[in-house]
Protein backbone atom coordinates (compact mmCIF):
# COMPACT_ATOMS: atom_id res chain seq x y z
CA UNK A 1 0.00 0.00 0.00
CA UNK A 2 2.79 2.38 0.84
CA UNK A 3 4.51 1.60 -2.45
CA UNK A 4 1.34 2.39 -4.39
CA UNK A 5 0.84 5.57 -2.41
CA UNK A 6 4.35 6.70 -3.26
CA UNK A 7 3.61 6.33 -6.96
CA UNK A 8 0.40 8.31 -6.85
CA UNK A 9 1.97 11.79 -7.13
CA UNK A 10 3.89 10.74 -10.24
CA UNK A 11 0.78 9.21 -11.82
CA UNK A 12 -1.23 12.29 -10.96
CA UNK A 13 1.41 14.52 -12.52
CA UNK A 14 1.52 12.44 -15.70
CA UNK A 15 -2.27 12.44 -15.89
CA UNK A 16 -2.35 16.21 -15.42
CA UNK A 17 0.20 16.70 -18.20
CA UNK A 18 -1.72 14.36 -20.50
CA UNK A 19 -4.96 16.21 -19.79
CA UNK A 20 -3.30 19.57 -20.42
CA UNK A 21 -1.88 18.33 -23.75
CA UNK A 22 -5.27 16.96 -24.84
CA UNK A 23 -7.16 20.12 -23.89
CA UNK A 24 -4.57 22.36 -25.54
CA UNK A 25 -4.58 20.24 -28.70
CA UNK A 26 -8.37 20.44 -28.95
CA UNK A 27 -8.22 24.19 -28.44
CA UNK A 28 -5.62 24.58 -31.18
CA UNK A 29 -7.73 22.41 -33.48
CA UNK A 30 -10.65 24.80 -32.97
CA UNK A 31 -8.38 27.77 -33.69
CA UNK A 32 -7.18 26.07 -36.88
CA UNK A 33 -10.79 25.50 -37.95
CA UNK A 34 -11.48 29.23 -37.57
CA UNK A 35 -8.28 30.10 -39.45
CA UNK A 36 -9.31 27.80 -42.30
CA UNK A 37 -12.62 29.64 -42.58
CA UNK A 38 -10.86 33.01 -42.57
CA UNK A 39 -8.45 31.73 -45.21
CA UNK A 40 -11.33 30.58 -47.41
CA UNK A 41 -13.04 33.96 -47.07
CA UNK A 42 -9.75 35.65 -47.92
CA UNK A 43 -9.28 33.48 -51.00
CA UNK A 44 -12.74 34.41 -52.28
CA UNK A 45 -12.03 38.08 -51.57
CA UNK A 46 -8.71 37.87 -53.40
CA UNK A 47 -10.38 36.10 -56.31
CA UNK A 48 -12.93 38.90 -56.50
CA UNK A 49 -10.15 41.47 -56.62
CA UNK A 50 -8.49 39.60 -59.47
CA UNK A 51 -11.78 39.44 -61.40
CA UNK A 52 -12.28 43.19 -60.98
CA UNK A 53 -8.70 43.82 -62.06
CA UNK A 54 -9.22 41.62 -65.14
CA UNK A 55 -12.28 43.64 -66.14
CA UNK A 56 -10.34 46.88 -65.62
CA UNK A 57 -7.43 45.69 -67.75
CA UNK A 58 -9.75 44.36 -70.45
CA UNK A 59 -11.68 47.62 -70.53
CA UNK A 60 -8.47 49.62 -70.82
CA UNK A 61 -7.26 47.46 -73.71
CA UNK A 62 -10.56 47.92 -75.56
CA UNK A 63 -10.55 51.67 -74.92
CA UNK A 64 -7.03 51.95 -76.28
CA UNK A 65 -7.98 49.97 -79.34
CA UNK A 66 -11.38 51.51 -80.09
CA UNK A 67 -11.20 55.03 -78.68
CA UNK A 68 -7.45 55.68 -78.43
CA UNK A 69 -7.96 56.43 -74.75
CA UNK A 70 -6.31 54.95 -71.67
CA UNK A 71 -7.44 54.89 -68.06
CA UNK A 72 -4.89 56.19 -65.61
CA UNK A 73 -3.70 54.02 -62.76
CA UNK A 74 -4.77 50.52 -63.78
CA UNK A 75 -1.17 49.31 -63.54
CA UNK A 76 -0.84 50.90 -60.09
CA UNK A 77 -4.01 49.22 -58.85
CA UNK A 78 -2.71 45.98 -60.32
CA UNK A 79 0.41 46.24 -58.18
CA UNK A 80 -1.63 46.71 -55.01
CA UNK A 81 -3.88 43.81 -55.97
CA UNK A 82 -0.94 41.50 -56.59
CA UNK A 83 0.58 42.27 -53.18
CA UNK A 84 -2.73 41.80 -51.35
CA UNK A 85 -3.71 38.60 -53.15
CA UNK A 86 -0.25 37.10 -52.67
CA UNK A 87 -0.34 37.74 -48.91
CA UNK A 88 -3.82 36.21 -48.69
CA UNK A 89 -2.79 33.15 -50.72
CA UNK A 90 0.14 32.37 -48.41
CA UNK A 91 -2.21 31.08 -45.70
CA UNK A 92 -4.26 28.88 -48.00
CA UNK A 93 -1.10 27.39 -49.48
CA UNK A 94 0.31 26.72 -46.01
CA UNK A 95 -2.86 24.99 -44.80
CA UNK A 96 -2.87 22.81 -47.91
CA UNK A 97 0.87 22.03 -47.59
CA UNK A 98 1.54 23.56 -50.98
CA UNK A 99 4.76 25.42 -50.26
CA UNK A 100 7.73 23.97 -52.14
CA UNK A 101 10.60 22.46 -50.14
CA UNK A 102 13.92 20.90 -51.10
CA UNK A 103 13.52 17.43 -49.58
CA UNK A 104 16.77 15.69 -50.53
CA UNK A 105 17.75 15.33 -46.88
CA UNK A 106 14.18 15.09 -45.63
CA UNK A 107 13.51 11.73 -47.29
CA UNK A 108 16.64 10.15 -45.80
CA UNK A 109 15.25 10.33 -42.26
CA UNK A 110 12.70 8.17 -40.51
CA UNK A 111 9.21 9.40 -39.57
CA UNK A 112 10.34 11.06 -36.32
CA UNK A 113 13.35 12.69 -37.99
CA UNK A 114 11.14 14.04 -40.78
CA UNK A 115 8.70 15.40 -38.21
CA UNK A 116 11.53 17.24 -36.42
CA UNK A 117 12.78 18.67 -39.73
CA UNK A 118 9.24 19.81 -40.55
CA UNK A 119 9.05 21.62 -37.22
CA UNK A 120 12.44 23.26 -37.82
CA UNK A 121 11.28 24.37 -41.28
CA UNK A 122 8.12 25.84 -39.77
CA UNK A 123 10.16 27.64 -37.11
CA UNK A 124 12.34 29.19 -39.82
CA UNK A 125 9.25 30.23 -41.75
CA UNK A 126 7.79 31.89 -38.66
CA UNK A 127 11.04 33.73 -37.94
CA UNK A 128 11.30 35.10 -41.48
CA UNK A 129 7.69 36.16 -41.85
CA UNK A 130 7.58 37.46 -38.29
CA UNK A 131 10.35 39.88 -39.25
CA UNK A 132 8.51 40.78 -42.45
CA UNK A 133 5.31 41.35 -40.45
CA UNK A 134 7.15 43.69 -38.08
CA UNK A 135 8.37 45.93 -40.89
CA UNK A 136 5.02 45.74 -42.65
CA UNK A 137 3.42 47.11 -39.48
CA UNK A 138 6.02 49.89 -39.23
CA UNK A 139 5.31 50.85 -42.84
CA UNK A 140 1.54 50.81 -42.28
CA UNK A 141 1.82 52.85 -39.08
CA UNK A 142 4.02 55.42 -40.78
CA UNK A 143 1.70 55.73 -43.79
CA UNK A 144 -1.34 56.18 -41.53
CA UNK A 145 0.37 58.67 -39.22
CA UNK A 146 1.76 60.79 -42.04
CA UNK A 147 -1.30 60.47 -44.28
CA UNK A 148 0.87 59.21 -47.13
CA UNK A 149 -0.51 59.10 -50.65
CA UNK A 150 0.90 57.54 -53.79
CA UNK A 151 2.85 59.80 -56.13
CA UNK A 152 0.50 59.24 -59.06
CA UNK A 153 -2.61 60.79 -60.62
CA UNK A 154 -4.77 58.48 -58.48
CA UNK A 155 -3.17 59.75 -55.25
CA UNK A 156 -4.16 56.58 -53.40
CA UNK A 157 -4.30 56.76 -49.59
CA UNK A 158 -1.51 54.29 -48.92
CA UNK A 159 -2.67 52.88 -45.60
CA UNK A 160 -5.77 51.36 -47.24
CA UNK A 161 -4.02 48.84 -49.54
CA UNK A 162 -1.23 48.42 -47.00
CA UNK A 163 -3.72 47.44 -44.28
CA UNK A 164 -5.15 44.67 -46.48
CA UNK A 165 -1.62 43.50 -47.27
CA UNK A 166 -0.73 43.54 -43.57
CA UNK A 167 -3.90 41.62 -42.67
CA UNK A 168 -2.93 38.87 -45.11
CA UNK A 169 0.55 38.61 -43.62
CA UNK A 170 -0.84 38.63 -40.07
CA UNK A 171 -3.23 35.79 -40.86
CA UNK A 172 -0.34 33.82 -42.32
CA UNK A 173 1.91 34.26 -39.29
CA UNK A 174 -0.87 33.42 -36.83
CA UNK A 175 -1.68 30.30 -38.84
CA UNK A 176 1.98 29.26 -38.99
CA UNK A 177 2.40 29.68 -35.22
CA UNK A 178 -0.79 27.70 -34.54
CA UNK A 179 0.33 24.89 -36.84
CA UNK A 180 3.74 24.83 -35.18
CA UNK A 181 2.30 24.56 -31.67
CA UNK A 182 -0.24 21.91 -32.67
CA UNK A 183 2.43 19.88 -34.46
CA UNK A 184 4.79 20.20 -31.50
CA UNK A 185 2.11 18.78 -29.19
CA UNK A 186 1.49 15.95 -31.64
CA UNK A 187 5.22 15.16 -31.78
CA UNK A 188 5.46 15.09 -27.98
CA UNK A 189 2.49 12.70 -27.92
CA UNK A 190 4.11 10.49 -30.56
CA UNK A 191 1.37 11.27 -33.10
CA UNK A 192 3.63 11.53 -36.15
CA UNK A 193 0.73 11.09 -38.56
CA UNK A 194 -0.84 14.34 -37.34
CA UNK A 195 2.48 16.16 -37.67
CA UNK A 196 2.77 15.04 -41.27
CA UNK A 197 -0.87 15.89 -42.00
CA UNK A 198 -0.41 19.42 -40.67
CA UNK A 199 3.05 20.52 -41.81
CA UNK A 200 4.62 17.62 -43.70
CA UNK A 201 5.46 17.67 -47.38
CA UNK A 202 3.03 16.19 -49.86
CA UNK A 203 4.15 12.80 -51.14
CA UNK A 204 3.66 11.65 -54.72
CA UNK A 205 0.70 9.54 -53.58
CA UNK A 206 -0.83 12.55 -51.83
CA UNK A 207 -0.52 14.68 -54.96
CA UNK A 208 -2.07 11.96 -57.14
CA UNK A 209 -4.95 11.53 -54.69
CA UNK A 210 -5.49 15.30 -54.64
CA UNK A 211 -5.59 15.49 -58.43
CA UNK A 212 -8.05 12.59 -58.61
CA UNK A 213 -10.24 14.26 -56.01
CA UNK A 214 -10.23 17.55 -57.92
CA UNK A 215 -11.08 15.80 -61.19
CA UNK A 216 -13.89 13.86 -59.54
CA UNK A 217 -15.23 17.05 -57.96
CA UNK A 218 -15.13 18.85 -61.30
CA UNK A 219 -17.09 16.02 -62.90
CA UNK A 220 -19.58 15.88 -60.05
CA UNK A 221 -18.56 12.40 -58.93
CA UNK A 222 -18.22 11.08 -55.41
CA UNK A 223 -14.63 10.61 -54.30
CA UNK A 224 -13.88 7.11 -53.04
CA UNK A 225 -11.24 7.06 -50.26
Amino acid sequence: MERDGGCRPWHRGAAAVSTFVDVTARGLDRVLAVLRVLSTVGVWFGGGLLVLLSFAVGTEVLMRRLANHSFTGVDELGGYTLAIVSAIAFTSTLLNRGHIRIDLVHQRFGPRGRAILDLLAMAGLIAFYGLLLKYAWLLLDRSYTMGSRSVSPLSVVMWIPQSLWFAGLLLFVVTAVTLFLRSLLALCAGDLRTVNALIGTLSADDEVAEELALNAEAQGKEVVK
